[in-house]
């Protein structure tokens, strides 16, 4: 003997679909990814501006490790203006990553001759790195979710 159900395709619409466990919701990761993030990104863009002065730096290096953070801070001020001025992407959050990796490369590598330039070079980078690599994660979770949305949305609409 078969069962026959009485539910109807608008009953099944209606109940909802469970989540996957430790996963972010679209607007909750887009959120995140949105404005916090490239707020804290042009800070630490900011603060390699003024960290000669607000360390700092002894006079005689000349201004060679500046130049260095002048550079990566004039790169990650740009990439979180432009996260806050356009459509997010991975590239964006790559570069900050990469840009991070190099300033702790640089303070292991580069030999200026004071501490206070390593730990500042290496410390800034951690945070950098850290800043893309949740940025990488969020925009790929945000893009999950969306992709996931949207086929839940075809699915509902086929006939």
């Amino acid at each position: 003997m078969s069962t026959i159900s009485t539910r109807t395709s608008s009953d099944l619409e209606r109940s909802p679909v469970p989540s996957r466990i430790g996963r972010v919701e679209g607007p909750g990761a887009k959120g995140l990814h949105d404005v916090p993030l490239s707020v804290l990104m042009m800070l630490a863009g900011l603060w390699l501006f003024i960290c000669m002065w607000a360390l700092g730096y002894p006079d005689t290096l000349a201004n060679d490790p500046h130049l260095v953070e002048m550079g990566a801070g004039v790169i990650v001020f740009l990439a979180g203006l432009v996260r806050l001025s356009r459509a997010r992407g991975k590239a964006t959050d790559l570069l900050v990553l990469a840009v991070g990796v190099g300033l702790i490369l640089s303070g292991f590598f580069g030999d200026f001759g004071a501490a206070v330039i390593r730990w500042d070079q290496v410390t800034t980078g951690c945070v950098l790195a850290l800043l893309g690599l949740v940025g990488v994660m969020l925009a790929e979770r945000a893009g999950s979710a969306k992709r996931e949305g949207s086929a839940q949305r075809d699915a509902k609409d086929a006939p």
